[in-house]
């Protein structure tokens, strides 16, 4: 029998707020010989201006320059490494995430490292130089991942002219313009207490944790984060967007405007999504691959922000068929919500509960759960809690979702290949 630690049961996490507003998360897990340790920060493009776009990744890779206690990146790479442990960092829209996972004799001195980064990093402007350089290599190497293009462009048609639509790493033109005047300023503003939270799951206890906490960031003055960016209605802008390039595939994309991360429909989204695109017995899957033999790859996936959230479906396919493809995936929309039998709807609600269950076995999942859920709603939801929402799921919840989010006239479409235009989707939505 599993530990009860991996359920995440209400008394097996701990919380605690410092008096500077920082928050601390724990998860004791005794079962694990390891600890990752986390923090979280509000900081990422929904918070940026368009002059400004990409300064919160670019602030993620100065943090990793050198800090007051090891000031190269060397010795801070070192200090994880040297005890096997590994560590790395994140920056979508809302948050930026540093983490490490060690084993668990390392977790005091990995809080100390992690701290240290977020609090006192050196941001030499000869550093920054270099990795300006750096970034431009990264955002480069997105024009060799068309997938990855395709999911871009989906995000500028969905939110035109706008943060949220945006590619979080920015654009060659401001990465390039990016002082370090600027990206310091940022960095003063949004890496305050109020605005982070530190979470550990593993093998610790959390009084250690806490304890270890005040010591490195307990006298952190406080300071209130600049804010985000709402989203702003697409308001007549083009549903079709395509951007040409010579590839051997078509990679298409249609999305449509979904619900945001604390709405009551949430779980109605993510089943109609697993059950539309998730795995290889999903409706798309079956259809377009197995029956059909038209694509290598086609999925779905839902994502969810603060105040709004997207569906989006992928499909790679030979350019020859990406109308038939597009128009088959329409259609499978169009079938699902006519039609959901029950056992459908039930094997759809055990796949999303196995996954979250899995995903539970991993320290550094654990803390992800905890770490997400704290810093942009203030609160953790239980891997119980989510369960129970999930199977209150009705067969007419999914089905009144579905009819309400994936109207034609909701839908928008990018694509990435040899199109010369857009005319080959022109009709579709």
């Amino acid at each position: 029998m599993l530990p009860p630690t991996i359920g995440l049961r209400p008394y097996m996490y701990k919380k605690h707020t410092l008096p500077n507003g920082l928050r601390i998360v724990t998860a004791e897990l005794p079962h694990t010989r390891s600890a990752t340790v986390s923090i979280y920060v509000g900081a990422g493009s929904r918070y940026e201006r368009d002059e400004e776009a990409g300064m919160s990744h670019f602030l993620e890779h100065m943090l990793f320059k050198g800090a007051s206690r090891r000031p190269t990146a060397k010795e801070m790479s070192e200090a994880i490494e040297s005890v096997g442990g590994m560590h790395n960092a994140a920056t979508d829209r809302e948050a930026t995430v540093y983490y490490a996972k060690v084993p668990d004799s390392a977790t005091a001195e990995t809080i100390d490292i992690l701290a240290d980064m977020v609090r006192d990093p050196v941001m030499d402007p000869t550093e920054l130089e270099k990795e300006r350089y750096v970034i431009l290599e990264e955002l480069a190497g997105v024009e060799d991942s068309p997938a990855e293009m395709a999911g871009i462009l989906i995000d500028e048609v969905l939110w035109p002219n706008q943060p949220l639509g945006r590619n979080v790493g920015g654009t060659p033109e401001s990465v390039k313009s990016l002082p370090l005047a600027t990206i310091n300023e940022y960095f003063r503003a949004q890496y305050v207490p109020e605005n982070m939270v530190l979470v550990v799951a593993g093998n610790v206890r959390h009084e250690e944790v806490v304890e270890t906490a005040e010591r490195w960031l307990g006298d952190m003055p406080p300071g209130k984060p600049g804010a985000w960016y709402p989203h702003v209605h697409r308001n007549g802008h083009p549903r079709i967007a395509v951007k040409e390039k010579p590839t051997e595939q078509a990679h298409l994309c249609i999305a449509y405007p979904s619900v945001s991360l604390d709405h009551p429909d949430r779980y109605a989204v993510d089943l109609l999504s697993t059950i539309l695109g998730e795995g290889m017995s999903s409706r798309l899957f079956l259809e377009l691959r197995e029956e059909r033999a038209l694509v290598y790859d086609v999925h779905s996936y839902p994502s969810e922000f603060r105040d709004t959230g997207s569906f989006t479906i992928y499909a790679g396919c030979d350019p020859e068929n990406a109308r038939v493809t597009a128009e088959l995936t329409l259609l499978e929309i169009e079938k699902l919500l006519r039609d959901l039998p029950d056992e459908e709807l039930a094997k759809g609600k055990q796949m999303a509960r196995g996954r979250i269950q899995l995903r539970m076995e991993d320290t550094r999942s654990v803390a992800g759960w905890l770490g997400a859920q704290e810093l942009l709603l203030g609160k953790v939801q239980t891997v119980d809690e989510v369960v129970e929402r999930i199977d209150a799921v009705t067969r007419d919840d999914v089905l009144r979702v579905g009819a309400e989010l994936l109207r034609p006239e909701n839908a928008v479409l990018a694509a990435v290949g040899p199109f010369e235009d857009s005319g080959v989707f022109e009709g579709l939505i």
